[in-house]
C-alpha cells in the first residue's frame, strides 16, 4: 500500500472523528439550550402562577353587605371602641368663627340664583333688550337669499342671552334695544374657520322675531310669600333663615373636619378593616361601572378599559390605598361610636324614618337598617357637638 493511500485513509478517519466530535458537542449544546429554555418557561410559569395565587389570597373581595359587621342599632359587632381609638376630649372641641361665617356676598349670590330660577318670559312691548338679558327668539337665516340648513328655528323658539358670545359676529349686539314683538334684520358674516365649510366667510342675513324677554323678579315680601312661605313670610326673615341654616351647615362641616383630624387610632380590628375594604371596593367598582356605562351611553365608547385603568393604580397600590382608607374610616367610625355612647345619645324611630326619607327607600333598603342606624349615629354626634361646641372669635 502506498504512502499516499495511507495518508488519504488517515485523513478520512481523522475527518470522521472530527465530525463525530463536533456532532456530540452540538448535541450537548442543544440539550443544554433545551434545558435552559424549559427552565426559563418553568420560571415564568411559576412566577405567573405565584402572582395569580398571591392575588387570589390577598385581593379584597367586594361586598355590598353594608350591615355585615353591624348590630341592628348601628354599632360595630364585638368591638369596644376604646380598644382601638383614643378617648377624644370631645366636650372641649372648638371651631373658629371664620370657618362658619356665611358672608353677605354668599347670601346675595344665593338670592340671585334663586331669583334667576323664577325668571319669567314677558312679552310687554315696553321692555327693552339690553346686554345680559335673556331673550326668546325665532329666526330664518339666508345666504345670497337662499335659506341654509341649520339657519332656521322652525318657529320653535330658542333662548339667547345677549353678550354671551353664543352666536356669530355681532348677532347678539344687533338685538340690543329691541322689544318683544319686534322683527329685526341681523346682518353677519360667518367666520373663516366656521365648522360648516360651505358657510365659511359668507355674509348672511337673519330675520329675527323677538318673542319675549325674560324678567327676573325682585326679592320682595310678595315674592317670599308666593314662593318661600314654608321658610319665611318676609324678605328679611328669609335672609335670616339663609344665614342661620348655612352657618349651621358650615358649623357641622367644620366639626366633621375637626373630628377627622382629631380621631387617633391605637390599633385596628382586622375583621372591621376587612369588612370596610369589601365595602370600599364595592363602592369604587360601582362608581367605575356607572361612569363607564353613562359615558358609553353618550359617546358609544368606554373611557376606561379596566377597573385598574379607572383607579390609575396597580394591584398592590390599590390594595395599599384601600387598606389605608379603611383604617381611617374604621378609626372615625369607632370615634363616632365612642362619643355617641359616652354622651348618652339615642336614636328614635322618628329619627330613623326621617333618615330613610332623606336617603330614599331604594337606597335605604340597599344599605339595610343597621347601616342606616350607623349613619344616624354619625348625624347625632355631629348635631350634639354643634349644639355644644365653643366658637372661637
Amino acid at each position: 500500500m502506498s504512502e499516499n493511500t495511507i495518508s488519504k485513509s488517515q485523513a478520512k478517519r481523522q475527518a470522521r472523528r472530527e465530525e463525530i466530535k463536533k456532532s456530540k458537542q452540538e448535541a450537548k449544546r442543544n440539550r443544554l439550550i433545551g434545558i435552559l429554555v424549559v427552565t426559563a418557561l418553568a420560571v415564568v410559569f411559576i412566577a405567573a402562577a405565584s402572582t395569580f395565587i398571591y392575588r387570589q389570597f390577598t385581593q379584597t373581595v367586594a361586598s355590598s353587605d353594608y350591615g355585615a359587621m353591624l348590630n341592628e342599632n348601628g354599632t360595630i359587632k364585638e368591638v369596644n371602641p376604646l380598644d382601638y381609638v383614643e378617648a377624644l376630649d370631645y366636650k372641649n372641641i372648638s371651631v373658629s368663627r371664620e370657618d362658619i361665617t356665611y358672608t353677605e356676598e354668599a347670601l346675595n349670590a344665593e338670592i340671585d340664583s334663586l331669583l334667576s330660577q323664577h325668571k319669567a318670559l314677558e312679552n310687554d312691548t315696553a321692555l327693552t333688550a339690553k346686554d345680559g338679558d335673556t331673550l326668546n327668539i325665532d329666526y330664518v337665516g339666508t345666504v345670497d337669499g337662499i335659506a341654509f340648513e341649520g339657519g332656521d328655528t322652525g318657529g320653535a323658539g330658542t333662548d339667547l342671552t345677549l353678550g354671551s358670545g353664543s352666536y356669530i359676529d355681532t348677532f347678539e349686539a344687533q338685538l340690543e334695544g329691541s322689544h318683544p314683538g319686534d322683527q329685526v334684520t341681523v346682518n353677519v358674516t360667518f367666520p373663516a374657520d366656521y365648522e360648516n365649510q360651505e358657510l365659511q366667510g359668507k355674509a348672511a342675513v337673519f330675520e329675527v322675531t323677538v318673542n319675549g324677554i325674560y324678567v327676573t323678579p325682585e326679592f320682595t315680601d310678595e315674592f317670599v310669600a308666593e314662593n318661600l312661605s314654608e321658610y319665611a313670610s318676609t324678605a328679611e326673615e328669609y335672609k335670616a333663615y339663609l344665614k342661620e341654616t348655612n352657618e349651621r351647615t358650615n358649623l357641622e362641616a367644620a366639626i366633621e373636619a375637626k373630628l377627622q383630624d382629631s380621631a387617633k387610632a391605637t390599633g385596628y380590628n382586622e375583621k372591621h378593616i376587612k369588612y370596610l375594604k369589601g365595602i370600599g371596593k364595592y363602592e369604587q367598582e360601582s362608581y367605575y361601572e356607572s361612569y363607564n356605562q353613562m359615558y358609553y351611553a353618550f359617546t358609544g365608547s368606554y373611557p376606561y378599559s379596566s377597573f385598574e385603568d379607572y383607579t390609575g393604580k396597580s394591584f398592590s397600590e390599590f390594595e395599599t390605598s384601600l387598606t389605608e382608607e379603611s383604617q381611617a374610616r374604621s378609626t372615625l367610625d369607632l370615634t363616632y361610636q365612642y362619643i355617641f355612647t359616652d354622651a348618652g345619645l339615642t336614636i328614635s324611630e322618628a329619627d330613623y324614618e326621617e333618615k330613610v326619607g332623606q336617603l330614599g327607600e331604594t337606597t335605604a333598603q340597599s344599605y339595610g337598617k343597621a347601616y342606616v342606624m350607623q349613619l344616624l349615629i354619625h348625624d347625632k354626634v355631629i348635631q350634639y357637638l354643634a349644639d355644644n361646641v365653643t366658637i372661637a372669635e
